[in-house]
């Protein structure tokens, strides 16, 4: 489960998907909108407010590209880590059920002759 899926489609939730999911590595502005699947224009303006609260950092720059990570140290991300990881396990956890679900229901079908 991503945030982008939990807020359909949110600007801000794909950027932080993008981030969390490159969490090891530096990427542009470019990379980030291209992989969140986002206009480079909805990118600038989203950007500077997860900045803002500390979501995100830039981390250099190389010539005229600035290149950002999430921020791992920062509480809020950790806490929303760990809200997506149990969101995780909850949809697991009913995904199993409705499997053993549809398999019971094969198991007890009639095999006609």
């Amino acid at each position: 489960m991503s945030l982008e899926k939990l807020f359909t489609g949110s600007a801000t939730a794909k950027i932080l998907d993008v981030l969390w999911e490159y969490q090891d590595m530096d990427l542009t502005l470019t990379d980030i909108a291209d992989e969140a699947g986002i206009h480079y224009t909805t990118l600038m303006k989203a950007l500077p407010e997860l900045e803002k609260h500390g979501l995100v950092t830039m981390t250099r720059q190389v010539g005229n590209a600035k290149l950002y990570q999430i921020n791992r140290d920062d509480i809020v991300v950790k806490r929303l880590v760990k809200f997506l990881n149990s969101l995780n396990i909850r949809f697991a956890e009913k995904e199993i059920v409705q499997q053993n679900l549809q398999y019971q229901n094969i198991k007890e079908e009639p095999i006609c002759a």
